[in-house]
């Protein structure tokens, strides 16, 4: 699915995986100004919610709850709402009901359309689809071990500036029960370090029979749901979502690859990014709802970016996972700046910076005292990425693979010695030009899946008049536009990717890169060099790692952490996981008014922190089942079962009137091993064909 929309450069390209778009202004606008927007100035919001990356020609639109619950009431209404518009519903979110994604017609701007649904009464809020992206920086240097996991000083930083898994791996390493949603660009589920610890869906029945077979509105979703191609395969052709993956669970003590900060985990893969890391926000939307439905226990967000969404709030706040945001790469301040959904005040989120080998906020890393909560490793990262194969690669020494339109030419000033490709080598680029090279010789995308460009790229134009565009063909003789850039790069070159997924199977692929000009102002132009074009591939070699860094990196531990917590005490809500994360973690001075807690996460404290159960009774297990009364236990425990208890004293009437016999022991401590001391249950016990066994347990009348 290809949208439309330009990506531009304006002043820098910050990241490899993150915002290939520019000139990116976030939105100050707290959330309840987005709620009482009708009482304000329309046209000033209407500013602001278009200031920021969005999809031409669509809408979300919140129609009020009183009208959402009659199905009838609903779609009257909202059929006169469209009909002002010419707006038709793409798209209605079942599980927040009212909202709905609409397409508007071509006589109507987005601008004009959110002003009328905007002073609609009927009408909650109504936002744009915003475009969002992925916040890694892919990184070419290449270390030996994990650091982040357990700093020795092996890649010269401070030992100990780390999370402490090793010892937190002593008192859990994970659990198949605990589900983590990656909502990203999909997962590589066969690589070898992952496919063990991939969720399946217990509602489907077969992965081919099209049959929705737990009725949750997707067909064969097995392993998950792919919401840009609006398929049941969400596989990672991208390293982004992968390499977060890997973070989080990574198959361990293997001896193999990497490990994950979970050991074993059920990772849950939700693609909603292409292969270049661009999403929309109906399309998030659509992945935490899938989440929340299929019972995630906590969902990692590496990605960010657009205007303040309510029903991306609304989404997030619905949800009873730990929702982990990663705070982005612009080095900014959160706090005057915010980078959604991290700068959401929703209670159920963490909001994610990164740090390097010596507990330095990393130099990419946005920050806010107050809008972000907490640090983790986030520079040099190893984990696991995709297997992919080279189709095309020039490291443009020469132009022999190229038809290069004059000026266009080797020059010196290059990425990887000795040349790259200009427009105009010898001088600045000319007025009312036009010019490209083109690939000479056609390339195959026969059987192919998940085909990127990718080069390097410098470039100096006049902003918003003269661009470096990008261009494919299926015959070399027309072009459809990809993107086209302008601004500045300063003196450096950037990594860049174009998502070519919409040609894979073509028998002949083309690319050319194109400068035009207007007729005022010229400038340096552009300099590419190390094309490549890849796709991917599904066999394994054993070297599909990589090093990156980002707040997409630092995210993942935190969800790892996350679900460790949900491993060793299920019972715990998301909210008590966030309090144990953010309640113990290791204070740095580097961090201090950065983030919201002053320091980066311990994974060893947070899992000790936890002192006793808040459901102090449990049904001795493999998978333990927690209770808040020791009447609770027993009714939900079968024939020999043992109930111990936690707490020292319970106050209740305990009923024994089931044919059924159950072993009762009080006394124990948080971990159910150890016998303290009696427990002493204050009523009555009535028995009527069941039995009990007492042990450690005192009753009281």
């Amino acid at each position: 699915m290809k949208r439309k929309t330009k990506k531009v450069f304006c002043i820098i390209l910050f990241t490899l995986f993150c915002f290939i778009s520019t000139d990116f202004s976030f939105s100050k606008v707290h959330s309840l100004e987005v709620k009482n927007s009708k009482k304000g100035n329309v046209s000033n919001l209407i500013d602001v919610l278009l200031s920021s990356e969005h999809v031409e020609g669509e809408i979300l639109v919140k129609f009020r709850n009183e009208i959402a619950v009659n199905n009838a009431l609903l779609k009257s209404v909202s059929n006169a709402a469209h009909l002002v518009t010419g707006g038709s519903v793409k798209k209605e979110f079942k599980r927040l009901r009212g909202l709905q994604l609409v397409s508007l017609g071509n006589q109507i701007s987005v601008s004009q359309a959110l002003e009328s649904y905007i002073n609609n009464p009927d009408i909650e809020y109504a936002e744009p689809n915003y475009i969002v992206h992925s916040t890694a920086m892919p990184d070419d240097t290449y270390f030996n071990q994990l650091w982040g996991l357990n700093n020795t000083g092996q890649t010269g930083g401070t030992v100990d500036a780390d999370i402490d898994a090793p010892e937190a791996w002593e008192l859990t390493t994970g659990s198949s029960d605990v589900v983590i949603a990656v909502v990203d660009t999909g997962i590589s589920y066969n690589h070898p370090e992952l496919s063990a610890n991939i969720w399946y869906n217990p509602g489907e029945t077969s992965c081919t029979d099209g049959i929705d077979n737990d009725g949750n509105g997707y067909v064969d979703d097995c392993y998950g749901w792919d919401f840009v191609d609006n398929d049941n395969d969400p596989m990672g052709y991208a390293s982004h979502g992968t390499h977060v993956a890997g973070t989080i669970a990574a198959v361990g003590n293997n001896t193999q690859g990497v490990a994950g900060v979970m050991w074993t985990a059920k990772i849950m893969p939700l693609r909603f990014l292409d292969a270049i890391g661009s999403g929309t926000t109906a399309d998030a939307i659509s992945a935490i709802l899938y989440a929340n439905a299929k019972g995630a226990h906590v969902i990692n967000n590496s990605w960010g970016g657009g205007g303040f969404s309510q029903a991306l709030k609304d989404a997030i706040d619905a949800s009873p996972a730990v929702v982990v945001c990663a705070a982005g790469n612009s080095t900014s301040n959160n706090d005057s700046a915010p980078f959604y959904p991290a700068s959401y005040t929703s209670a159920n989120i963490i909001a994610v910076a990164a740090t390097d080998h010596n507990d330095n906020l990393a130099w990419f890393s946005s920050y806010g005292a107050t809008s972000v909560d907490v640090a983790a490793p986030g520079v040099s990262i190893y984990s696991t990425v995709p297997a992919r194969h080279q189709l095309f690669f020039d490291n443009m020494t020469t132009l022999n693979n190229w038809t290069a339109q004059s000026p266009w030419g080797l020059s010196t000033i290059y990425f990887s010695s000795p040349y790259s490709a200009s427009d105009s080598p010898t001088g600045n680029y000319a007025n009312n030009t036009n010019t490209s090279l083109k690939l000479a010789n056609l390339i195959s995308l026969t059987g192919e899946r998940g085909t990127v460009l990718e080069y390097w790229l410098r470039l100096q134009t006049q902003s918003y008049y003269d661009f470096l565009c990008v261009d494919a063909s299926t015959n070399g003789n027309s072009w459809t536009n990809l993107n086209c850039y302008y601004g500045s790069t300063g003196s450096s070159f950037y990594f860049m990717e174009e998502d070519l997924t919409s040609y894979d199977g073509r028998a002949q692929f083309y690319i050319r890169f194109r400068l035009q000009s207007n007729n005022s102002v010229t400038d340096d132009g552009a300099y590419i060099d190390d094309v490549k074009i890849t796709s991917y591939s599904a066999d394994y070699t054993g070297t599909e790692y990589a090093y990156y860094s980002g707040t997409s990196m630092a995210t993942p531990h935190v969800s790892g952490l996350a679900g460790l917590i949900k491993s060793l005490y299920p019972f715990l809500t998301n909210l008590e996981i966030k309090a144990a994360i953010l309640n113990n973690v290791d204070t740095k001075s580097s961090l201090t008014g950065k983030v919201l807690t002053d320091g980066r996460i311990n994974a060893f404290k947070a899992l000790s922190s936890i002192t006793c159960p808040y459901f102090p009774v449990m049904i001795a297990r493999i998978t333990p089942a927690y209770f808040s009364s020791l009447q609770a236990a027993y009714n939900a425990a079968v024939e020999g079962e043992t109930i111990q208890s936690q707490a020292l004293n319970f106050t209740e009437d305990l009923n024994i009137n089931i044919n059924k016999s159950v072993t009762v022991e009080g006394g124990y401590n948080c971990d159910y091993s150890t016998v303290i001391g009696m427990t002493r249950l204050t009523g009555l016990m009535t028995t009527s064909y069941g039995t009990i066994t007492i042990g450690n347990l005192e009753l009281k009348q």
